[in-house]
């Protein structure tokens, strides 16, 4: 058995053979004959890359989907606070807003009740000036 012949060999057989792989077995490295086994090994690598591709979406999914629980958990408590703070803010404009009708009854009444106290001094004045002062034509 010549070691140099073999080694020859080798460095031969690698020049010839285009697209070969080491695949690793129990016992040696062999260089297979077809290229579907370095194919495959390629798909399997890529299959791998894939499925901790995957993996790692799943888990950042999980997390956005919790996450996105959580602020509808929070949107929901706000929107029932808002929407009691409304309620309120709805009684208090009909209370304000009956209250305001009524001040302003009560405003357009006194206005009224001026205009006739005004109307009346005016008619009350125009008889005044008509009147004769008996006492100035005595003289």
């Amino acid at each position: 058995y010549n070691v140099f012949t073999n080694d020859l060999q080798h460095s031969e057989q690698s020049k010839s053979v285009s697209n070969t792989c080491l695949v690793e077995t129990n016992d040696s490295n062999v260089i297979p004959d077809s290229p579907n086994m370095c194919d495959d090994e390629i798909q399997n690598d890529q299959n791998d890359v894939e499925s901790d591709n995957e993996h790692v979406a799943l888990a950042n999914l999980k997390l956005n989907v919790d996450e996105n629980k959580k602020i509808q958990k929070e949107l929901k408590k706000a929107n029932t606070t808002l929407s009691w703070e409304l309620k309120e803010c709805k009684t208090i404009l009909a209370k304000t807003s009956k209250t305001l009708r009524e001040s302003n009854s009560v405003r357009d009444s006194c206005l009224l009740a001026l205009q006739n106290k005004q109307t009346e001094f005016e008619k009350y004045k125009a008889f005044n000036d008509r009147t004769v002062d008996y006492e100035k034509l005595k003289c």
